[in-house]
């Protein structure tokens, strides 16, 4: 074995042992907290270095690439969200997988005018992504496991009481259908709370934030497969709504905390 290690090695480069790992594919949407405002100049040089097996799909182009170099993180002037540590965290945790993010996210969107499946624009965008990725996966031979799903979305649906009200339906609604379409009934997915720093001064009005959060409890409440993170304690901007550089690196070690958990207690093929 270690024989055809070193031939393979030695003909192809470690790209043709990389290709042999399998895949654990994980899905990310939401709305600004997910595009993210952690600043790449503000982190720790170990941040700034992309694990090798590490990447990220760019929407736009079509191709994986390392995080911080595909074209929204530099239109956004490599500005990130919790796909940053949350992919530290997991890389470390499994050395002899390839992790691969599709992120999808829009500031100011909402879950009832944005997210709804067979309704917002956002959604089918969500699955086109992924659905892209995955197909460019398996084109080259990768064995994928599409193993779970970040979501930081709620602020925006907090602005009016119709939304904020219809929060915990609509989430149903959305997390179901992506469990159907990933053909994934227990998708483990892991849930930011949206922070209480909405209710301070903000540019906008995020005034029923506390319908939102109960909402957005109640689901991980009854769902199994769901999971939460708090994030009141998070730092944010001066605009009391936007995690900054330490609330963004918190937010991922969070997240990946939770995956890792509910990957644990995933039962292989669910």
């Amino acid at each position: 074995m270690i024989r055809i290690f070193l031939l393979l090695t030695a003909l192809f480069g470690a790209s043709a042992i990389a290709a042999e790992k399998p895949v654990k594919l994980f899905l990310l949407g939401g709305q600004s907290n997910m595009d993210g405002c952690g600043r790449w100049n503000e982190l720790p040089e170990n941040l700034k270095q992309n694990p090798a097996n590490v990447r990220i799909w760019d929407n736009k182009t079509l191709e994986w690439k390392k995080i911080g170099e595909d074209s929204t993180a530099i239109a956004r002037k490599l500005q990130f969200g919790p796909e940053l540590v949350f992919s530290h965290r997991l890389s470390a945790t499994f050395p002899d997988h390839e992790i691969r993010l599709v992120k999808t996210s829009a500031g100011g969107t909402s879950l009832a005018d944005g997210w709804l499946p067979e309704k917002n624009k956002m959604y089918p965008r969500f699955i086109t992504n992924y659905q892209n990725a995955l197909a460019a996966l398996e084109k080259s031979g990768h064995a994928v496991e599409i193993a779970g799903m970040l979501w930081m979305q709620g602020e925006s649906d907090s602005d009016t009481i119709i939304r904020a009200e219809a929060y915990e339906k609509n989430l149903v609604i959305l997390l179901a259908d992506v469990r159907g379409k990933t053909g994934k009934p227990h998708l483990p997915v892991v849930m930011g709370r949206i922070s209480s720093s909405l209710l301070k001064k903000t540019p906008w009005v995020f005034d029923h934030c506390p319908i939102v959060q109960k909402a957005q409890e109640a689901v991980a409440a009854k769902d199994a497969d769901t999971y939460l993170v708090q994030t009141d304690d998070l730092t944010t901007l001066k605009d009391n709504t936007h995690f900054d550089t330490a609330g963004q690196t918190t937010l991922g070690e969070r997240m990946a905390a939770e995956m890792l958990k509910a990957l644990a207690a995933t039962k292989p093929g669910s």
